[in-house]
């Protein structure tokens, strides 16, 4: 028996076992700590299990466990060898060798490019543009854009504003210009071209400087460079269209008279046809209907690709208006890659592709209204309008 006082009320505690360090006054219900002399014994701590140094003691659970794995993976190679050495004499037992799957076809985007970068934004200050525009590469990859405002800014290859300069007003060759642009081109020389005012401007890439002009037969709608040859020319002879390759030296090296009427057997609103070199020197034209302003009336056999040889010769037809596959809206501008692939932009950011023959290919929706678009030496696409400009690596 071991007893003492209540600390609290002063009654004598009797326990038989004392277990814990405290106990419950029976009288005042008071808390009491137990005197240490009577306190229990506090338990021996297990010994460890003597280990060589560096050791650590071994789990027997651990070590049953190992045990099975190491018997059960011994069972399964004893069952492997004996099934390789056996000969296989039950037909459905046979199991194929296993044989990798083929490599994974990369997915297609989804629109079929994806968005290098994008530029721009409406408003008159360094990389903003206001309205119409236009597009051109040098073979540095820098970018030239042109606006409604008669400025031709410069960015780097990476879309970095670089400098701007204005095209003059006034020339000996117009006056009063009014606008910018419609085409805007960079030749291999660094030669910055600008279709305006019936006239095509040759201007100093660095400074904007006027270093001279070409004329077509009476007034110039279009032009496309032709790599090595010259320029393409779409060229208004009173009432009649005219296709011009206008060589290095500046001068007409061949023309051909009514190109694409002749093929309507019907005149046509000059003013509305493009025209697109391809790499080796072939030329397309097109009456792009939707790239012009005003009335205009047409059959739907007008609105197609006419394609040219480097000789001025015409090839063959293809495109045209309607909702199948190949066939587009309201035409308004057309281009050609590297590869000799034909795009056709409808108004205003549907792309169809063709290859040089006219196949269809497939058609592609920009990411903003389009312009003006150009192609750099990778097939890289560089697309202009909606007040940006964008650069598309297309799957190839």
């Amino acid at each position: 028996m071991k007893a003492f006082n209540c600390p609290q009320c002063g009654a004598v505690l009797e326990f038989e076992r004392i277990e814990q360090p405290w106990v419950r006054c029976q009288y005042c219900n008071s808390q009491v700590v137990v005197p240490e002399e009577l306190r229990p014994p506090p338990p021996r701590p297990t010994p460890e299990p003597q280990t060589a140094y560096g050791q650590k003691p071994k789990n027997p659970a651990l070590t049953v466990v190992g045990l099975l794995v190491g018997i059960f993976a011994l069972a399964v190679v004893i069952v492997i060898a004996t099934a390789l050495r056996s000969p296989n004499t039950n037909r459905g037992s046979f199991v194929p060798p296993f044989r990798p799957g083929a490599t994974p076809t990369p997915t297609p985007k989804p629109q079929g490019y994806a968005v290098a970068y994008t530029f721009g934004g409406e408003g008159t200050g360094p990389g903003l543009f206001q309205d119409e525009m236009g597009v051109a590469l040098d073979a540095q990859g820098r970018v030239y854009v042109s606006d409604e405002t008669r400025r031709v800014q410069r960015f780097d290859a990476s879309g970095k504003f670089l400098d701007t300069w204005s095209i003059p007003l006034e020339t000996k060759w117009y006056e009063k210009l009014r606008g910018g642009p419609s085409k805007l081109i960079v030749n291999e020389r660094g030669e910055v071209y600008a279709v305006l005012a019936g006239v095509i401007l040759k201007l100093d890439a660095e400074t904007g400087e006027v270093l001279g002009a070409a004329r077509g037969s009476d007034y110039i709608q279009d032009a496309a460079l032709s790599p090595g040859r010259g320029l393409y020319v779409v060229s208004q002879k009173g009432e009649d269209d005219e296709l011009v390759l206008i060589g290095g030296d500046g001068r007409a090296a061949r023309r051909t008279h009514r190109f694409v009427s002749s093929q309507l057997d019907k005149k046509l609103e000059v003013e509305a046809l493009r025209v697109a070199a391809g790499p080796g020197g072939e030329a397309y034209a097109l009456y792009c209907i939707g790239g012009v302003s005003g009335e205009h009336y047409y059959d739907d056999e007008d609105i197609a690709v006419f394609r040219f040889s480097p000789e001025g010769k015409y090839l063959a037809r293809f495109g045209g208006q309607g909702h199948a596959p190949g066939q587009y809206g309201p035409p308004a501008a057309i281009a050609s890659d590297p590869q000799g692939r034909v795009y056709v932009l409808e108004t205003f950011n549907q792309l169809h592709v063709y290859e040089a023959d006219g196949r269809y290919v497939r058609t592609l929706k920009a990411p903003h209204g389009v312009n003006a678009l150009t192609f750099d030496a990778q097939g890289d696409l560089y697309i202009a309008g909606d007040h940006k400009v964008s650069k598309l690596i297309l799957d190839k």
